[in-house]
């Protein structure tokens, strides 16, 4: 009876454990690019479409700042595939661009950095949009 008790028990702590294992990991990536979100705001607010206007000036240090801590949190993820490895890397390799021209400070660093966070965000919608969508879809299909 003790016996049956116990391996009922184990049953029912190991399913708990794969439920939460799970979550936690399908939850990872929506957590990461909820992180992304407010990093990826801030330098969208600064779009340098009015260069060195009083009213509205390029923050060049906000926007680094912002994607510097973007590319560590890129770091973070973990991939399961090589297209999101491939769409991860170049996510990375846009900030990068942005990091690198907004810290610089130089003539056409605005435009420059305009010119990544362009294909920064094409990435980022390829990756919720296109890559999620055919996600779903290789699972539906038989």
């Amino acid at each position: 009876m003790k016996v049956k008790n116990f391996f009922v028990a184990g049953i029912i702590a190991s399913a708990m454990f794969m439920a939460c294992a799970t979550v936690g990991f399908a939850s990872s990536d929506s957590e990461l690019c909820s992180k992304q979100k407010v990093n990826f705001l801030k330098i969208k607010m600064n779009n340098g479409l009015l260069p060195n206007d009083e009213f509205a000036p390029y923050n060049f240090a906000e926007v680094a700042a912002a994607a510097t801590s973007m590319i560590a949190v890129e770091g973070e993820r973990t991939h399961n595939d090589k297209t999101h490895a491939a769409i991860s890397k170049m996510v990375t390799v846009h900030l990068s661009h942005i990091e690198e021209a907004a810290g610089g400070q130089a003539e056409g660093a605005v435009e420059i950095a305009g010119h990544a966070l362009r294909f920064l965000e094409l990435s980022c919608k390829a990756c919720h949009k296109v890559y999620d969508t055919e996600k779903k879809n290789r699972k539906m299909s038989p």
